[in-house]
């Protein structure tokens, strides 16, 4: 049964959002969780694609010489550094705010990325692209705390929008490198730099005060947690997400995205007993206001044309 695009998308906001409760749930310093899920995603996007039928010279590597020059390698790693950042700040704003003030937080990412493509592409910002990424941002504003870097619950907001702010850059950078990849291999590919990138990365935290704790050994708890983390809450919906940028707006997929935090918080009040405020709610509903928009907006647009 073949999924539509619109349900694939929802699909995989849905387990990056289920994602989000991992790092409350495993005792291990943010950069650890991301070189765990890098490790296992990479790993379980290897064993499927060796079993997809395709040609050896295809398999792994595209077979456009394009690949091949430093230009492109180069856009390849800076994704995957960008990956690195964007998982480690969304890991460590969860741990020191709580899942929902980090997550709404990051919702803030279709800002950046209203912004991005307008001036990539030369373009003023669309006036209703504009409103959905301000109701996103009055979201945003409602579930602030006191303005104070002393606050834990301000700290995580700030690095949940830095989190949003790197994964609207890397929604951008897929948009362009999945066009020759596809999203398997550039899923796989993104993973194994990222993994390497983290082995080089793990201890640094644990030298800048209050940003980590020192590297530690996982329990099996924490490895049964990371495994689940990296193949069905990673390497399924991160192909996912990235095949629907072939035919989905960038903006559309990250209004959609935007839904993520809904999601996490609902998770994360059943399954954790974590109660969201009442202004933390108030913002999720709007951003799913601004989703419901946007998608609105879409299907009108196509029964015009």
């Amino acid at each position: 049964m073949k999924i539509s695009l619109t349900l694939q998308l929802h699909l995989s906001v849905l387990l990056f959002g289920t994602a989000g409760l991992i790092g409350k749930l495993v005792d291990l310093p943010a950069m650890q969780l991301v070189l765990g899920r890098t490790l296992f995603g990479a790993l379980a996007l290897a064993v499927f694609m060796s079993l997809v039928k395709q040609t050896s010279q295809t398999r792994w590597w595209p077979a456009q010489t394009v690949t091949s020059t430093p230009k492109f390698v180069g856009h390849l790693l800076t994704s995957s550094l960008v990956l690195v950042g964007h998982w480690w700040s969304f890991f460590y704003a969860i741990q020191i705010s709580g899942v929902g003030v980090a997550l709404v937080g990051f919702s803030a990412f279709p800002v950046f990325v209203t912004l991005l493509e307008a001036l990539l592409q030369g373009r003023k910002v669309d006036i209703k692209d504009g409103f959905t990424t301000a109701l996103v941002v009055l979201g945003l504003w409602l579930v602030a705390p006191t303005i104070s870097w002393q606050n834990s619950a301000f700290q995580g907001l700030v690095w949940g929008v830095f989190s949003g702010a790197l994964f609207a850059v890397l929604a951008l950078q897929n948009k362009y490198l999945v066009q020759v990849f596809g999203g398997i291999k550039l899923g796989f590919w993104q993973q194994v730099f990222a993994a390497l990138m983290c082995l080089l990365l793990v201890d640094i935290p644990s030298l800048i005060s209050g940003l980590g704790s020192a590297t530690q050994s996982p329990s099996s708890k924490d490895m049964t947690y990371l495994l689940v983390l990296g193949v069905g809450l990673t390497a399924l919906p991160h192909v996912m997400f990235i095949t629907c940028l072939k035919q989905v707006r960038a903006h559309t997929a990250a209004i959609v995205a935007s839904l993520e935090p809904v999601y996490a918080i609902a998770f994360a009040w059943l399954l954790l007993a974590e109660q969201p405020a009442v202004t933390t709610v108030l913002g999720a509903l709007i951003i799913l206001l601004a989703v419901a928009l946007n998608q609105w907006q879409k299907k009108l647009v196509a029964s015009v044309h």
